[in-house]
C-alpha cells in the first residue's frame, strides 16, 4: 500500500520523503540509491590517467568499417566530455620497426603537449 508523503518533512528535494513512502510500501528490498551505471566501456591501447590522455592504435582492417567508425567517434565524444584527450593512430598491420618508431614519435608529441 502506498501512503502519502509526510507533510511535516522539510526535505528540500523530496527524495527522503519518497524513500520513506517506498519503504512503507515494501519497495526498498534489494534497492540501492545513487548507483553508477556504466553505459560504455573502452580499453585504450595506451593510457596516461594522470594526464587524461589515451591512445588507440586503430588497425585499418577493422576501423574502416562504418559501424566501428561510429563507435570510435562515440567513445571519443564520451571521453572528451570527461576531459580526456584522444589520439587515434590508424595503422596497417603488421607494424614494422620503422612504423613503431614513427608511432612512438606521434605519441611522444601527444603526451608532451
Amino acid at each position: 500500500m502506498i501512503t502519502n508523503f509526510d507533510d511535516n518533512n522539510t526535505n528540500d528535494d523530496g527524495k527522503a520523503d519518497l524513500f520513506t513512502v517506498l519503504g512503507r510500501a515494501n519497495l526498498t528490498g534489494g534497492m540501492v540509491v545513487q548507483k553508477s551505471i556504466v553505459l560504455k566501456a573502452t580499453l585504450p591501447d595506451f593510457c596516461w590517467s594522470s594526464k587524461k590522455k589515451a591512445v588507440y592504435l586503430d588497425g585499418v582492417q577493422v576501423h574502416r568499417k562504418a559501424h566501428v567508425e561510429r563507435r570510435d567517434e562515440e567513445i571519443n565524444d564520451l571521453m572528451e566530455q570527461r576531459g580526456w584527450q584522444i589520439l587515434r593512430i590508424p595503422y596497417e598491420p603488421p607494424l614494422t620497426p620503422e612504423d613503431a618508431t614513427q608511432i612512438a614519435k606521434q605519441i611522444q608529441e601527444f603526451i608532451s603537449e
